[in-house]
């Protein structure tokens, strides 16, 4: 019993030792599609920040990105966590503090997305009824846009360098494909519908909060997809993968790391904190850092 009671008060005692650890990981991304004009380009993912700071003001995170110097930073979604202010917050200071330094390319993830949701349902009631995220919301986006930071809500842009090109182009998909239990299958036409059709001489980067439906975003024409959301399946066995995804699935498939299928790759990310009673263990946050090779 003592016994018992004691692995389970180490767990938790190193489980919230883990959550202020700052791994990094950097992966190579080659492709024909990619000219000598993006050799050496390179930029860094935030993931499921879930307004978690690294030391004040995200401190020890700034250096570990500076230090790395990005030609540009990719933003895969759920920096804040819904039903809490969007402004004043962990996410919203890091943001700001980063613009001044690099473009940032920011798409949603599902926390982003409720927000967004709430806030239309809620534009015809008394702002009294409207709780702290929703009510600062609107302000959370005008203000980064004013920053710089460039929102891809189903919306892509083009990257140039001399003649070359990338392109990049954030999804949004609706709330029924987070379900818990069997999510609702995504065909490629509702892409399509989204994003508009792939241009297939241009290296095309997507991101996805979602992970799931890596095959549909290949179909689609995406060429390195990035994506994070399942948090490694929150608890990690050592040394392996994650138990359980955040749609209560067992060993998800796409749980994090490097995936590859048909000379497609998709780069998932650990993420970088938790959220409500989401539990990280064995399972360190995480910087990921890409660098693109002809």
């Amino acid at each position: 019993m003592y016994f018992i009671a004691g692995l389970i008060l180490i767990i938790t005692l190193w489980a919230l030792i883990e959550q202020n650890l700052l791994m990094t990981t950097k992966y190579l991304i080659t492709s024909t599609k990619l000219q000598k004009e993006f050799a050496k380009t390179s930029f860094i993912v935030l993931s499921d920040l879930h307004n978690h700071s690294f030391g004040k003001n995200n401190k020890r995170l700034l250096a570990k990105i500076n230090k790395l110097s990005p030609d540009f930073i990719i933003v895969a979604g759920d920096m804040i966590n819904k039903r809490q202010k969007c402004i004043p917050s962990n996410a919203f200071l890091l943001l700001q503090t980063l613009a001044k330094r690099y473009q940032i390319y920011y798409a949603f993830g599902n926390h982003e997305q409720y927000i967004e949701q709430i806030h239309k349902e809620k534009l015809q009631l008394p702002i009294e009824s409207i709780d702290e995220s929703n009510s600062t919301w609107v302000e959370y986006i005008e203000r980064l846009t004013s920053s710089g930071i460039v929102f891809l809500d189903n919306e892509s842009i083009i990257m140039t360098k001399d003649n070359s090109k990338i392109r990049i182009s954030g999804v949004t998909v609706e709330l029924e494909y987070y379900g818990n239990g069997s999510a609702s299958k995504l065909q490629a036409e509702y892409l399509e519908r989204l994003l508009g059709k792939k241009e297939d001489n241009i290296f095309q980067l997507l991101i996805a909060h979602n992970p799931i439906y890596f095959k549909e975003y290949i179909n689609w024409g995406a060429d390195l997809t990035i994506s994070g959301h399942l948090h490694v399946g929150l608890v990690r066995l050592p040394f392996l993968r994650g138990m359980l995804s955040p749609q209560v699935k067992f060993f998800p498939r796409y749980d994090a790391g490097r995936f590859e299928e048909n000379g497609k790759e998709m780069i998932v990310s650990r993420g970088l904190g938790s959220h409500s009673i989401m539990f990280r263990l064995f399972n360190p946050p995480e910087l990921v850092y890409i660098r693109l090779k002809k």
